[in-house]
């Protein structure tokens, strides 16, 4: 057996015997616990209020379909022209909750969670009814208590509260001299006493945390796995921090202020440093300027279409099934669509070049990547919103092209159509590799500060050589 292991086991049997790690261990586990709970319980909200939404559409669909069967006559036609004219089509877009939503809320609470659709409704105005109260500050400064916040908070404390007298204590009771009188290397003696609090301290948080999630959602092992691998990484930086504090305390209450700093450094002002530089650099954009240009280029296009309509136009014998003026209003659209377009092109260009600062934003801190990484597991990421978007922008478009096609044919809407005939919004996923790819790379902005405090602690090593200053 050689003098790491011995050292090793040393540790191990030395923090076993301490009264304050198992507390330690039951008070973790109950915050990952509670923390998950009151994930599930946001989570299982959102769940209902999505089918609500979906059921919402379902709705509408079988009340205007029994009105074809069972109203609809020759002579009220027009009353019931919302359940027959191509134009009343009625939908509902749904962003799903990912495969992990109980382990953060994190953006998704910032960004509408679905969208109403009509065919002439302005694209810039399908996520309104699902965005109340998203921009009151004091909402979106809230946050919850979900694992993400014990993960990325409070982990690291206890990481720390075991580790920051891993060398400094030693030195603080004179014993330094007669371990280094040992044959054996100041490095792996470090490195032994490490490995010993990892286990102790960074694995069973790194079960807590997978027990939490396999109790209150149905994720699959992968998403287990990731989470848990990118929780023992930040917990093994933090630890890592703590070893090369010891490098340099004189003592252990040296340590334990060091470790505080650090805390405070990496996870509380960095991140707040980090949203500063964006603000200044890459300011979003404004949501009461982009809503009145907005509304301004509709009632441009109003006014254009208006002047070109020809005011004594015949009308058509015999009269069409469908009124000509829902085809003047499909022309108005169609004209509002590419002025808005033309409008809030700056804002989308404004809000990418501040997506792209956050993004290179994540390597200012582990606790920021972390965090990152935590949001894209969780599925409630901003890109993942953002695509949402995008997609139900153009679920939009491809109801106004069937539209567009009913008005040409002068086609009624039929119970047919209801039963199987409307279109259904799908939210396609992100490529497998792009999620992949974004989860390594803030598990390689975690990794590159761990392998940057061990750059330092090696050069420590080599300049004192553990000699007492």
């Amino acid at each position: 057996m050689n003098a790491a292991t011995i050292i090793f086991r040393t540790e191990m049997l030395r923090m076993a015997r301490g009264r304050w790690l198992l507390p330690l261990w039951f008070a973790f586990l109950a915050l990952c616990g509670y923390a998950a709970s009151e994930g599930a319980a946001w989570s299982k909200q959102r769940d209902a209020a999505l089918a609500a939404i979906q059921d919402e559409e379902r709705e509408v669909h079988r009340m205007r379909r029994d009105q074809i069967v069972n109203e609809l006559t020759p002579e009220n036609k027009a009353r019931y022209g919302g359940a027959i004219y191509a134009t009343a089509m009625s939908f509902r877009a749904t962003l799903p909750q990912g495969e992990l939503p109980g382990l953060t809320a994190g953006q998704a609470e910032g960004y509408p969670m679905a969208a109403k659709i009509f065919p002439f409704v302005a694209s810039n105005t399908i996520f309104d009814e699902y965005m109340a109260g998203m921009e009151n500050p004091a909402v979106l400064a809230a946050g919850r208590f979900d694992l993400a916040f014990v993960l990325v908070w409070l982990l690291p404390l206890l990481v720390m509260a075991g580790s920051f007298e891993l060398w400094s204590y030693e030195r603080e009771r004179g014993m330094e001299p007669w371990l280094l009188a040992q044959p054996v290397a100041p490095a792996r003696y470090l490195l032994a006493k490490a490995a010993a609090r990892a286990l102790l301290l960074v694995g069973p948080a790194v079960l807590a945390l997978v027990v939490a999630l396999r109790s209150t959602s149905a994720a699959g092992p992968a998403a287990l796995l990731q989470a848990a691998l990118l929780s023992a990484l930040y917990g093994l930086f933090w630890l890592g921090f703590a070893a090369l504090v010891n490098l340099f305390a004189r003592n252990a209450a040296q340590a334990a202020l060091g470790c505080v700093a650090g805390w405070l450094a990496l996870v509380v002002l960095a991140p707040a440093l980090a949203l500063g530089v964006a603000d200044l650099y890459a300011p979003p954009s404004s949501p009461a300027e982009r809503t009145n240009a907005l509304r301004a280029m509709a009632m441009q296009a109003r006014a254009e279409v208006r002047q070109r309509a020809d005011a004594a136009a015949p009308e058509r014998v015999p009269a069409p099934n469908i009124p000509d003026s829902l085809r003047k209003r499909a022309v108005e659209v169609e004209r509002g669509e590419q002025l808005i377009q033309a409008a809030v092109r700056p804002y989308r260009a404004q809000d990418q070049r501040r997506l792209r600062w956050m993004e290179r934003l994540r390597a200012v801190s582990p606790a920021i990547a972390f965090q990152d990484a935590l949001e894209r597991l969780a599925g409630a990421d901003a890109g993942r919103a953002l695509r949402f978007q995008e997609q139900a922008h153009d679920f939009l478009l491809g109801v106004r092209r069937l539209t567009q096609r009913y008005l040409a044919h002068d086609r009624l809407l039929t119970a047919a159509d209801y039963d199987h005939g409307m279109p259904r919004f799908v939210y396609r996923e992100a490529p497998p590799g792009a999620r992949l790819g974004a989860l390594a790379v803030d598990a390689g902005v975690m990794a590159l500060f761990l392998l940057a405090l061990a750059a330092v602690g090696v050069r420590r090593l080599r300049r004192q050589a553990f000699h007492i200053d």
